[in-house]
């Protein structure tokens, strides 16, 4: 549950401002009266206050549709009366509670007559537990407008949106229980007794959302209700068990319900079903109807009546859209059409299929893969126990929506920075049986994989061939170099029509192939990826057979009506060949392809030591323990098992542990496997974190860990822990201990998620059937783990390596090692980092300069072919010689504000060094950053002389040591390393500064955005401009304010919180538009790209939606980044799509996200106009269908 910190002395000074005294009237709903902690809030609220001097008078008063007063603001001089009224002779009242008649009334009974005393505050709390039955805004501003401060309370199942229209803002406050009230009861009458008071307690805890497990979606149950009484009562009491689970408000779940038969028909919408008890009493009323199952014509129904604005929908504020579809028998009507419109429109559907369902039909309907969201049963007696899988379905949904599925795609594209040169092609089916918003589907696809890919002529090189009747080179992989310029070919690709000959189309492309293997000096991986939507009409063997001789490595992508066995046989192995049931699902099928494409990269030289961590408790059972060894016995035969490579190691545990192997137990896959065949179920208890807290000593060299190597444990659970182990897990991971968690339903998945400690990490699965599905995809995550600095992207590095007479060839081959090791995690190029090196012992030699070569296989073999010189060793020569390296002749860079680093590497103390610190001094004077790296006798004065402070200068004892001092280099290195990014820009911060930001997290707030401006051309490309909110909004400087860097950075560091109770994103949003016109500095009728980046710590207490939704209309790009525990929902709200959500536990973690949230920024997009040709002919197409 979510808490903010309310600042109360804030609080009192609001509304007491210059008054003694006030007149308090309690505005309570009748139901709410019920409840002894309302009462027992408003006695002790009214206990504290000195009602006997006449500075305060009460008045207490119930409504429903009507007011009734307790007692008026005369009634009473004492408080005993008061409390007496209170505690015996209020009577309950029933009745709707209409909450806008009662603020018109109480306007007219109680604030109408002059206040006694000049001065005298008006001051109304309002008490509610539901929603009203009419609307409370314009009575709510008519009382404000005379003058009454209003307070308001909610309670239970209030309506958040009402809290904040009566409320003099900010001050609005929910509790989900009214047990809670309790926590503002001590403050409450210091609220309006006393604001000059230095001893108010600094915080009050108060809940603003009641979503349990932050989960809000629309779910609409669409049932056949053809089938029998008894058969239907099954349903009823799923329905029931199900909606009884959702925490259905609405501002959390709303449902709705669809019947049908020959026709559909709505028996609730979305917006009717904010209250679960109204939802249990209209499944309890549900009856059957007779009639053939039109099915089809439900989803269309559905589709164009339920989820839409009008009836409740919440999909333009980004909530997850959910169909759960009921049917026992065959539809009468085709399914496939209205399914694919239903899930194009951004509804996820899950199929429930009992006794005579169709199970192809259920496919068709069902979202991709149908393992996980089509569900077949063979009797209608099944179907209430499936209640609490589908909850844990819906909430997985939810969740994965909300951030799993953004951090896993950016997983992905981390482990496709090592897939440097490929060369892809995708043959695509552009037969006349797609439609038109199929082939837009298509394009979709070729465009979202080509964005996982960094591409250039050395790089990743793309091509397209469209076949039909005929075939189409569409474009060549030589063609463009430039991601920007792909996507915007994509799009402009037209559909070619006729029939599929799949076999002519991989002919053709034989040729094309055979010409791209021909550009390259060495070989170079290439990827066919074939995607069609029917059988091809003529044979494809013959060309299959050449493309797979040549090591051409081919996915075949099935749609639709595909031939299955042409898709198998296209494909180069089972693993690459998918089936889909239309275009709109390619999507889901995007990483898979993507993965396998680039694992071989990201896994080449993987080292690891992996730990299984299983649970053999009896809640497993002799099956499912049998799938469990299967899956890790998989992912053995997955990985490169050895000393120098993986390593694997497994423990069971239940009420107690069993060590089966430490990790160097086995150094063989075929050993491991027999190890993991002879385990034996344990029975007993599940005791996780006793389990977590004793592997630990696994990781350590004494049960066979090595140091310097990556730390993975698997665990595999299928039960809840009956220990705490969010401890014991946080104690692991502190000793970078990677932790990916696999639980089945059974197991409680906050548990799992505070094991791993990053919701990604986490793999919560239906049964022990679906973790063959994992085993890729966590490998896939070991190869890829998270990495600051994945590549050296632009930089002049020059190496200065100590050749002398002290070194052996072992060791110099060791230094070597240690500079092709950074060598290969740069970006080399003209463009990108370039390589120098200088070799040194009683004379300097330069052994090549940075323009010598332009590839990193030149600079490696280079390196590898040099040998030692011999001799002594004068380094500060050795410095002054690679002066000349650092020069516009010999390839630097420094006049185009390319960082320079200069990397020295010696075993021994200089014969020179009298003169290091002036050399040292000259070449730092010169914008040069010295690295200085010393091995067993070098001196630790001489390296910090060298690199001018502690942080740039390394020691270790032993050249073995240098192989694990590389990760602390590289990191450095890759900190000065300075993308470029030439784009033009205006960019707006728009920054927390709430109270709840610590005086520390708001410096480390500063310092980020002056890191992520450092790689900008500020100035006369991209203006910056800054402002800052809470309760309130600040403009700290305009675009056009500071175009010096500098100057920049200094006035960033000058900012000074503002503090605030709350936080108003949405009333921020609309307040920065102004910096978004040309009075406000923009430059957007230059056609300049606007950008907006909102950085927040917590929730929002008001709606972001709109304001964020109104923004982007005005053509600005927005990004979002919340810190800490904050609501996914409202920041993927902010910033459009979940790939623009950053997100971070703590504000040290921010300068995790610098890089990722720069180049997303930077890199070149496709910036077509929404309103091309292509997008009307899309509108007028689907005018022409009726959609």
């Amino acid at each position: 549950m979510h808490y903010t910190l309310v600042r109360l002395n804030f609080i009192l000074s609001f509304f007491l401002l210059d008054s003694k005294s006030a007149d308090i009237v309690f505005l309570v709903a009748s139901s709410s009266l019920s409840s002894d902690h309302v009462k027992m809030f408003i006695s002790e609220a009214i206990h504290s206050l000195p009602l006997d001097s006449n500075e305060f008078r009460i008045a207490l008063v119930q409504y429903n549709d009507q007011l009734h007063n307790e007692f008026q603001l005369e009634t009473y001089k004492g408080k005993i009366l008061v409390l007496n009224h209170i505690k015996n002779k209020i009577v309950l009242r029933s009745g709707p509670i209409k909450t806008g008649n009662a603020l018109r009334k109480i306007q007219e009974t109680q604030f109408w007559k002059p206040t006694i005393g000049k001065g005298r505050a008006k001051i109304l709390i309002v008490m509610t537990p539901h929603p009203s039955e009419d609307d409370v805004e314009e009575a709510a501003q008519m009382l404000q407008k005379n003058g009454v401060k209003v307070i308001a309370l909610g309670m239970q199942d209030a309506s958040y949106d009402e809290l904040i229209l009566m409320a003099t803002k900010p001050f609005y406050f929910f509790f989900p229980r009214t047990e809670e009230l309790t926590l503002f009861t001590q403050n409450i009458s210091r609220i309006i007794t006393d604001p000059s008071s230095s001893q108010i307690s600094m915080s009050c805890y108060l809940s603003i959302t009641a979503c349990e497990g932050d989960a809000v979606a629309d779910v609409v149950f669409i049932v056949d209700a053809g089938s029998s009484s008894t058969k239907f009562e099954k349903i009823q009491l799923f329905l029931k068990d199900l909606v009884s689970s959702l925490d259905v408000k609405e501002k959390c779940m709303r449902v709705g319900l669809v019947t049908y038969s020959d026709k559909p028909q709505v028996v609730f919408l979305l917006r009717m079903a904010t209250d679960r008890t109204h939802v249990l009493q209209y499944i309890q009323n549900l009856s059957p109807r007779s009639g053939k199952a039109n099915t089809g014509s439900a989803l269309r129904f559905t589709r164009e009546k339920v989820f839409t604005v009008s009836g409740g929908s919440r999909k333009t504020q980004g909530v997850e859209q959910v169909a759960i579809v009921f049917t026992h028998r065959s539809s009468e009507d085709g399914v496939s059409d209205a399914a694919t419109v239903l899930r194009r429109a951004g509804v996820t559907l899950f199929a429930i299929g009992v006794e005579g369902a169709n199970v192809t039909q259920l496919v068709q309907i069902a979202a991709y893969p149908p393992r996980r969201y089509v569900t077949n049963l063979n009797i209608f007696s099944h179907l209430p126990h499936q209640a609490l899988v589908f909850h844990k379905k819906i909430m997985n949904q939810i969740h994965q929506k909300l951030y799993m599925d953004t951090q896993r795609t950016e997983l992905l594209k981390r482990g496709c920075v090592d897939t440097e040169e490929a060369d892809i092609y995708f043959l695509i089916d552009g037969s006349s049986s797609l439609d038109y918003f199929d082939f837009a589907d298509l394009k979709r696809f070729l465009k979202d994989v080509v964005k996982l890919f960094a591409i250039g002529p050395n790089k990743v090189r793309f091509g397209v061939v469209q076949y039909g009747q005929t075939n189409e080179l569409e474009f060549g992989l030589e063609e463009y170099g430039k991601k920007g310029d792909i996507l915007k070919a994509i799009d402009n690709i037209r559909q070619l029509g006729g029939s599929p000959h799949t076999g002519a189309a991989l002919a053709f492309i034989q040729s094309l192939l055979r010409r791209s293997q021909e550009q390259h000096l060495r070989s170079v991986p290439c990827h066919l990826i074939v995607l069609t939507d029917q059988g091809s009409e003529d044979h494809v063997e013959a060309p299959v057979k050449w493309l797979k001789n040549e090591m051409v490595n081919m996915y075949a992508v099935g749609v639709r009506h595909a031939n299955e066995s042409q898709i198998y046989e296209i494909a180069t192995s089972k693993d690459q060949a998918y089936f889909v049931s239309d275009f709109a699902s390619l999507k889901y099928i995007k990483n898979e392809v993507v993965q396998g494409i680039c694992a071989a990269e990201a896994c080449k030289e993987k080292k690891a030591d992996i730990l299984f961590l299983v649970e053999s408790s009896h809640n497993i059972g002799p099956e499912n323990f049998v799938k469990m060894k299967n899956f890790m016995s998989e992912l053995v035969i997955k990985s490169d098992i050895g000393p120098d490579h993986v390593q694997v190691g497994v423990v069971q545990f239940s009420h107690r542990n069993k060590e089966e192997f430490q990790l160097n137990q086995y150094s063989t896959k075929s050993d491991i496997i027999d190890a993991i065949g002879r385990m034996s179920l344990m029975g007993q208890n599940t005791l996780t974190g006793a389990a977590l807290q004793s592997v630990s000593g696994y990781f350590k060299l004494a049960k066979g860990a090595r140091p310097y190597v990556k730390k993975v444990l698997i665990l595999i659970t299928d039960g809840k822990a009956q220990d705490e182990v969010k401890k014991s897990a946080k104690a692991l991971r502190d000793e970078s201990v990677i932790i990916y968690s696999v639980g089945m339903f059974n197991a409680n998945k906050t548990q799992l998620a505070e094991i791993s400690g990053k919701p990604e990490m986490v793999f919560y699965v239906e049964d022990f059937d679906v973790l063959k599905y994992l085993e890729s995809q966590i490998l896939f995550g070991i190869c890829s783990p998270y990495d600051e600095c994945r590549r050296i992207e632009r930089l002049d590095i020059v190496f200065v390596i100590d050749g002398s007479g002290s070194i052996d060839p072992k060791e110099y081959d060791i230094m070597k090692d240690f500079m092709i090791a950074l060598v290969k995690k740069s970006d080399v190029s003209r463009d990108r980092v370039q390589f120098g090196a200088v070799k040194y012992s009683a004379e300097p030699e330069t052994f090549f300069y940075l323009n010598d070569y332009s590839t990193k296989s030149a600079i490696i073999k280079a390196i590898k072919n040099d040998k030692p010189i011999g001799q002594t060793t004068y380094t500060a020569k050795a410095l002054r010689h690679s002066e000349r390296l650092f020069t516009e002749a010999h390839g630097s860079r420094k006049r185009s504000s390319v960082p320079q680093v200069l990397i020295v590497i010696t075993d021994g103390d200089s014969h020179d060094t009298a003169e290091l610190d002036e050399v040292s001094r000259r070449l730092r004077a010169h914008g040069i950053v010295i690295y200085a790296i010393g091995i067993e006798r070098a001196k630790p004065d001489e390296l910090l002389t060298m690199a001018g402070s502690e942080d740039k200068y390394f020691y270790v004892n032993t050249f073995e040591g240098l192989k694990h001092l590389y990760r602390n280099v590289s990191d450095r290195v890759c900190s000065v390393s300075k993308p470029e990014c030439g784009i033009p820009a205006d960019l707006v911060f728009l920054i927390d500064g709430s109270n709840s930001i610590s005086d520390s997290d708001f410096t480390k707030m500063k310092n980020f955005l002056q890191e992520v401006v450092r790689p900008f051309d500020t100035g006369h490309n991209v203006q910056v401009g800054i402002a800052q909110y809470s309760d309130r909004y600040r403009e700290e400087f305009s675009l056009n304010i500071f175009p010096r860097k500098s100057e920049l950075e200094t006035q960033i560091g000058h900012i000074r919180q503002m503090e605030g109770l709350q936080t108003f994103i949405g009333a921020a949003i609309e307040r920065v538009k102004h910096y978004f016109t040309p009075e406000g500095g923009s430059r957007i009728n230059e056609n300049i790209q606007q950008i907006l980046l909102v950085i927040t710590d917590g929730r929002s207490h008001d709606k972001v939606a709109k304001a964020a939704e109104d923004l982007r209309k005005r053509g600005v790009d927005m990004y979002a980044v919340g810190v800490g525990r904050i609501d996914h929902l409202q920041l993927s709200q902010i910033a459009g799509s979940s790939d623009r959500k950053y997100t971070v536990d703590n504000f040290s973690e921010l300068k995790v996200i610098k890089k990722r949230l720069v180049d997303d920024i930077c890199e070149e997009e496709d910036k077509t106009s929404k309103y091309s040709h292509s997008s009307i002919h899309a509108v007028k197409y689907s005018l022409s269908l009726g959609l």
